[in-house]
This record gives structure tokens, sequence and C-alpha cells, in this order.
């Protein structure tokens, strides 16, 4: 049995914390990153971003980024953001579900782990219930063969609202509760709930602590990566031994109507890390957090006959935090095309192997070996 937060030691709450934010449906990495030279606009004459609206950055080399990632750009030039532009495995695969086997088990399709997973295996002692937590999907990245992340898929009736009471925490030790938002609450801890007074503490902290939420933006599925940060955040600052957070969000997925779509998707993703920084900025808490983004490919850099972009090839992924080398790592290289996609530059694996090292994992046991040519950490 897991250990009830509550129980969470010091040394727990001190350790480092990985946030994986993923972009599923293969983010278009050609408009999240423009390229300002090359081919860009002849190949998608209505998709293309016009330069005006571009936000630029002597940081980016060659490279914009796309408006509504405008909340991004002081972490570019601050060197609190590192960009691997040209992300992707050699020999790639346009289907979503075995790019996302790839991106999920380190491209080691024999072993039905996931990377984090065998990670989390490698832990000699018990997580609490939300040390390893996915939001929003099951997060098979995070699936180990005896320690796996607890799954939150409705993040939005989980999260504590500032208005909810100590009388309403309390039912989490009593029957099932018909509020739904209780009820959720109550799943996420079936196996960890203590004493109530204790269990009151640590509502207290996490609602003292929620950021301010995002209005909605994308209609169903609204402001999913500002709730889901922001729900990360909660976890983190309410000392309930967080050690990873998996956050996933479809709609990325643009065969047609692209550019609306892929605008509020990424204002979302901006709002939502923006505000998640800010949040641990003020706890000063920053030191301890290493966030990354994925998604299982990238797409085609000729937009098609339906105002949309199919399946391609290399991505683009950030890396942030208080360690990173802030800087472009790779290209988007419109010039030397692999079949009409992006060629794979950077191998996805030189991040998780970062991401390791920031946890303190065996690389070359859960990975088979080091991936360092390039230098992602300070």
């Amino acid at each position: 049995m897991s250990t009830p937060p509550e129980l969470a030691s010091a040394a727990m709450v001190d350790q480092p914390v990985l946030v994986l934010v993923e972009l599923r449906g293969g983010n278009d990495a050609v408009n999240t990153l423009p390229p300002l030279t090359g081919a860009y606009r002849d190949l998608r004459p209505t998709l293309s971003l016009a330069e005006s609206d571009i936000m630029m950055s002597t940081a980016l080399q060659g490279h914009g980024l796309h408006p509504s990632l405008s909340p991004l750009l002081p972490f570019v030039e601050s060197g609190r953001m590192a960009t691997l532009a040209g992300i992707g495995f050699d020999d790639p695969n346009r289907s979503h579900f075995v790019s996302m086997d790839r991106w999920a088990r380190a491209d080691r399709l024999d072993d039905s782990l996931g990377w984090l997973g065998r990670w989390l295996d490698t832990l000699p002692d018990e997580l609490t219930s939300l040390g390893a937590t996915s939001l929003g999907a099951v997060g098979e990245v995070a699936i180990g063969a005896s320690k796996s992340a607890t799954v939150i898929d409705d993040v939005d009736a989980f999260a504590f609202p500032s208005t909810l009471s100590n009388a309403t925490i309390r039912a989490l030790g009593e029957q099932q509760s018909d509020d739904p938002i209780v009820a959720a609450a109550q799943r996420a801890f079936v196996d960890s709930v203590g004493a109530i007074e204790e269990f009151d503490q640590i509502a207290d902290a996490v609602r003292a602590r929620t950021p301010k939420r995002a209005a909605d933006a994308l209609g169903a599925q609204s402001g999913a990566y500002t709730t889901g940060l922001a729900v990360a955040a909660e976890m983190i600052l309410g000392d309930v031994g967080t050690r990873v957070v998996t956050i996933s969000v479809n709609g990325f997925d643009t065969h047609s109507e692209q550019l609306e779509t892929h605008a509020a998707l990424l204002a979302d993703l901006a709002n939502g890390l923006s505000q998640f920084w800010a949040t641990l900025d003020d706890a000063g808490a920053s030191d301890r957090i290493l966030l990354a983004t994925t998604s299982e490919f990238g797409r085609r850099v000729a937009q098609n006959a339906s105002e949309g972009c199919d399946h391609g090839a290399a991505g683009v992924s950030f890396l942030m935090g208080n360690s990173v080398n802030g800087a472009l790592f790779g290209a988007l290289d419109t010039s030397d095309l692999l079949d009409g996609d992006l060629r794979p530059q950077l191998d996805p694996r030189l991040m998780f192997t970062a991401c390791l090292d920031w946890l303190g994992g065996d690389v070359e046991q859960i990975l088979g070996k080091r991936y360092e040519e390039i230098a992602l950490l300070k």
C-alpha cells in the first residue's frame, strides 16, 4: 500500500521533481518554432505565420516563436528554457500508436514499461499516493512493474478549489459522497486517507497555495494545461511527496483548419507554464523543478488541402528550469527534408538522460546507455 500523503517525510518533500507535459496528437513544430529562412512560406502559402506576428529572439538562432507562446519569451531570454528543435527518433513512424510507444518506452519496444516507470521501480521506498501522478491520461511513460503513477483523468474534479470547506474535506473519511469533486478525491486517495485532522492540514496547505486559474479558451477541453499545471503546483507545494507529474492534453492532430485550433492550444500551454513557474517562484520552490514537453511527432512541412498538416517526423520540445542550459539545440531545416518531413536531429533520449540525471536515476540501467552528446543541464 502506498504511503498516505500526510506522512510524506521532509526528505521526500525536498527532493527534485520532474513535470512532463505531453502534447498529444503530434504538435506542429514548424508553426511552434517557425524558421525564418528556407521554404517555410513557400510550402505553407496560407498556414505560415505573418512575420510581424512571430515573436523574435536572438537566442532562437534563426527561428521565432508562435505568437501564442509570447508568455514563454522571458524564459527564452533569461536562459530558463532550452529549445530542442528537430527532436525525434531515427527511422520515424507516422503512426500515433507506434510513435507514442517509442517515446513512452524510450524506443525499447521489447519492454512494456515506460522509461519513468522503470525509474519508479528503482526507488527503495514506497511512493506517496501522489508521488507519481498522471493528469489527464493514463501516462504510459510512468507505468512500472511494481510502481506506477496514480491516474487522475478528471483533473477539474480533482482540483481543490478555494471554496472547499474543511467539513467537505472530512467527507473523504466517510461514506462515498454524491459531490463529484469529493468523489473524485475519494477515488484518488482510496488507499491513503488517514486521520481527518492531519488530512485537514494538507487540504489547507494546498488551498493556500492554489494559483488563479485561467479563463476557458477551448470549450470542453479549455484551459486543460492551465488547470493541470495549477494542480501540479498544488501537489508540489502541498508537501505530499510528489516526485513526478505527467500532464497530457489531446488536440494536436491538426489535419484541418489548423491555425485557430493550434493557436488556442499553444496559448493555453504558454499561460499554464507561465502561471506554474510564477507560483513556484513566489514560493521559492523553482530550484527543485525540471519541466519537459513532448509530442509523439511533428507534422509535415507542406500544408494539405484542408488548411492543416498531416503526420510528420521531427518535432520540438522545451526543457524548462533554473538548472537548464537555456539555448537552442538543433534546428528546423526546411532545406533538408526527409520525404517531406523535418529530418530528426536530436534523439529524444538526450532529454530523457537529462531528466533522469535530474531525478538521480541510473540512466544506463533505465535507457540502456547514456545519451549526452549535448549538455542540457548546467
